[in-house]
């Protein structure tokens, strides 16, 4: 055995590759919160600069977001619109609204 091979077979930890939850910012805003919070001052503050427009959705975004996010399932700003006002979208992605047909 090397001494690498030896060090490492005493003094390391495993480490899991995988990160099994999400990476937040101060423990409360996930890194996608932090993103979107960027780009609404992008737009409301630097682009149209619109401060009061820019306040209200990131009170929105990074007040009510995070605690909305905690309390319901992952995908509620996903599924809760076309749950609740009877959407649809027939398609590929939601072939319900065609006929299926099956090829022999």
């Amino acid at each position: 055995m090397s001494k690498n091979d030896i060090l490492k077979t005493k003094y390391s930890t495993l480490v899991s590759q995988t990160i099994d939850s999400p990476i937040t910012v101060l423990d409360f805003w996930e890194l996608s919160d932090v993103f979107i919070g960027l780009f609404i001052i992008l737009i409301f503050g630097v682009l149209f600069y619109s401060w009061g427009t820019m306040i209200v959705l990131l009170s929105v975004f990074l007040g009510a977001g995070p605690i909305v996010k905690r309390r319901y399932p992952k995908g509620i700003f996903l599924h809760w619109p076309y749950a609740n006002f009877q959407m649809e979208l027939p398609g590929l992605v939601n072939p319900k609204g065609k006929k299926r047909k099956y090829s022999d």
